[in-house]
């Protein structure tokens, strides 16, 4: 019998079918084919990308991936058979884990307040905080971020305006939650869609860094808008080169401040914006 010897290894590509699926830290970025998580970090000698290691535990489709902020060896993932899993890179093993969530988690994002701990949402809420770690582990409930009337498509914390946070549904709307505030749940649909039962769902969520109130929102049909979580008005909206262009995913610019880019479902959809 003759031996096959391993000689190479051609990575999956990139799932198309949930929105959190790739996420960087420093040097190195993630992304999700299905069933396995592909780790990459930049080569200072050859400046060139390379794998580094392929993460694969969940036996069902991952749903979301999320690095953490203050530890740049962590990051965390979800999956539809109702698994959470916390992963060290540096050591390509798997650290803490969460079986049996309550719901499928859409999304799931490190907290803003504690490196150990790690929000989740499945479809309609609510918000849970699973503390994986330290001297008093577990999962509890947001005390607001529930009952909600839309499915959830997305949810973003204020990177510094501490405990607030954004949801993104599938009719269009927006969720905002702060400590001290009334909540203000389904706001801000797109102006075509108010009065209607017509679905647009969110695409892209980002909180302006210029800002504790503006944030960019992208729904599938109607395009981007910069909006004021605060006063609940849209200040700006941007309007797509294409009618057949869509926004899967957008980023501010760090080093260009006002200016964010969007990438799309083709490969040739990727376009830059300036903020006015």
């Amino acid at each position: 019998m003759a031996k096959v010897k391993q000689v190479g290894l051609l990575a999956a590509g990139c799932q198309p079918w949930n929105k959190d699926v790739c996420a960087a830290s420093g040097d190195r970025f993630a992304y999700c084919a299905t069933l396995a998580i592909y780790i990459y970090q930049l080569d200072q000698q050859y400046n060139e990308f390379k794998l580094r290691s392929i993460m694969s535990e969940h036996k069902k489709t991952i749903t979301a991936i999320s690095w953490c902020p203050d530890n740049p060896d962590l990051f965390a993932s979800a999956s539809a058979d109702n698994l959470l899993i916390v992963w060290n890179v540096a050591e390509k093993k798997a650290v803490a884990r969460l079986d049996n969530t309550k719901g499928v988690p859409v999304s799931v994002s490190w907290c803003w307040n504690s490196a150990d701990g790690i929000a989740f949402v499945s479809q309609r809420g609510p918000l849970y905080i699973w503390v994986y770690r330290g001297p008093d582990p577990g999962v509890t409930v947001h005390k607001e971020a529930h009952s909600f009337l839309s499915d959830i498509c997305l949810f973003r914390w204020h990177p510094t305006k501490k405990g607030k946070l954004v949801f993104g549904h599938t009719d269009g709307s927006l969720s905002v939650f702060q400590p001290g505030s009334k909540s203000q749940k389904h706001v801000l649909r797109p102006e075509s869609l108010e009065g209607t039962d017509e679905e647009d769902p969110v695409s892209a969520l980002e909180w302006d860094p210029l800002s504790t109130d503006y944030l960019l929102v992208s729904n599938l049909h109607n395009g981007i808008r910069l909006v004021d979580s605060e006063a609940l008005t849209c200040i700006t909206s941007f309007c797509f080169p294409s009618a057949a262009a869509s926004v899967q995913c957008l980023a501010w610019v760090p080093s260009a401040p006002g200016m964010f880019i969007t990438g799309g479902k083709q490969w040739d959809e990727s376009t830059t914006w300036t903020r006015l």
